[in-house]
């Protein structure tokens, strides 16, 4: 990240950032956007919740309808955009977050008033998945939690180069910064499709030592599977266990869901009674289920 010569730059960075946030006002929560792309908010998903519309408001106070685009609980993203949008987009940042490096966030009041807070990175990761299913390229944890009305602001480093957008979805304690390769993975999908769509076979499983042909491996015991769904069509049985889809091994539910992408045929060896039999499977959007 670029420091700062001298603290009295940072009001300059912070009115830099400001000149790109929205406010958000509904009528369960408050909290904050940016513009991500000419005439596009990112924004968190939890705060607009089941929203079509939003009130955005301008810097200058003036408030404008915003039309909500799509929203992924996965990783508490939301996409809004609005006809007129005068602001400028955020300048990003293309550095690597490191342990200690300082940021801020930024959002805006009701009356159009610009509020932050500062602090600094607390964990930095490689890729995760959210306990709601969303996969996020890389894990920025801040050191503390966020402001109310701070979910969905830009999180930026102390020239004014935003790396990304805060959430307190994910943590009661800290806040996590969802990173700008998420964001416009998740941004494409929500302006496309108004989600994200999730592979679906049907079946619920979990991790087991299992033996193949006389060997042992590490596979997913398939415990039920959905009627009418595309593991029951494609032949796959409670009791098998699944060694590899698409010749990649799978141990893990996060190998597993890495495969099922909407509409791939996938071919995928299980143990069944210890011998190797071979399917394939056709992979489908995901309804509301707990199922994988």
């Amino acid at each position: 990240m670029n420091p700062i010569s001298s603290p009295d730059q940072l009001p300059d960075s912070v009115a830099r950032v400001a000149a790109s946030v929205v406010g958000l006002a509904t009528r369960r929560h408050s909290g904050a956007g940016v513009l991500w792309r000419p005439g596009v908010v990112v924004a968190s998903a939890s705060v607009l919740w089941r929203a079509s519309q939003v009130a955005l408001v301008l810097p200058d106070g003036e408030q404008v309808q915003g039309e909500v685009r799509g929203l992924d609980a996965g990783t508490d993203l939301a996409a809004v955009t609005w006809a007129a949008s005068s602001l400028p987009v955020a300048e990003r940042s293309s550095a690597v977050p490191r342990v200690g490096d300082f940021v801020f966030a930024v959002g805006r009041e009701p009356s159009g008033l610009t509020q932050a807070s500062f602090g600094h990175i607390g964990l930095v990761g490689g890729e995760w998945r959210s306990w709601r299913g969303g996969r996020i390229d890389r894990l920025i944890r801040l050191d503390g939690g966020l402001y109310p009305g701070l979910n969905g602001a830009p999180v930026a480093d102390a020239a004014g180069q935003v790396i990304g957008i805060g959430s307190s979805a994910f943590s009661r304690h800290h806040g996590v910064v969802l990173p700008g390769a998420t964001i416009d993975r998740v941004l494409d999908a929500l302006l496309a499709h108004g989600r994200v769509p999730h592979g679906y076979l049907g079946i619920a499983v979990q991790p087991v030592r299992a033996t193949l042909d006389g060997a042992g491996v590490d596979g997913l015991l398939v415990s039920s599977v959905a009627e009418d769904g595309p593991a029951a069509q494609g032949g796959l049985l409670v009791g098998d266990v699944i060694v590899s889809i698409g010749g990649t091994a799978v141990g893990t539910l996060e190998d597993l869901r890495s495969q099922l992408q909407v509409g791939a045929k996938v071919a995928v060896r299980v143990a069944r009674g210890g011998m190797a039999q071979d399917l394939t499977l056709e992979v489908i959007e995901r309804p509301s289920s707990r199922c994988h």
